[in-house]
């Protein structure tokens, strides 16, 4: 069985940052997700979940956290279903 989205996540962003990173870790008021490490997690959610994100979803409500970002993909991967 494949890993959940926000458990592929967390093991991103553990990766990434070198942190210990929860499903509820703030990652921009922490300031975990800087610029740079925005572009490697918005490469990464486009090319593992196969999900397109347009400008108006990176936005900080929606990459609050894991949890809220894994909403995010799991929605945009319903919408693309429902259109395919």
């Amino acid at each position: 069985m494949s890993a959940s989205i926000q458990e592929q996540l967390v093991e991103f962003l553990n990766s990434v940052t070198g942190q210990t990173i929860t499903d509820s870790t703030e990652l921009i008021d922490s300031g975990l997700l800087d610029s740079l490490t925005m572009m490697d997690l918005l490469v990464f959610v486009e090319s593992d979940f196969e999900v397109r994100l347009d400008f108006q979803d990176i936005r900080p409500d929606l990459f609050k956290n894991p949890a809220t970002i894994s909403q995010l993909i799991a929605e945009r991967q319903a919408e693309q279903k429902k259109a395919a």
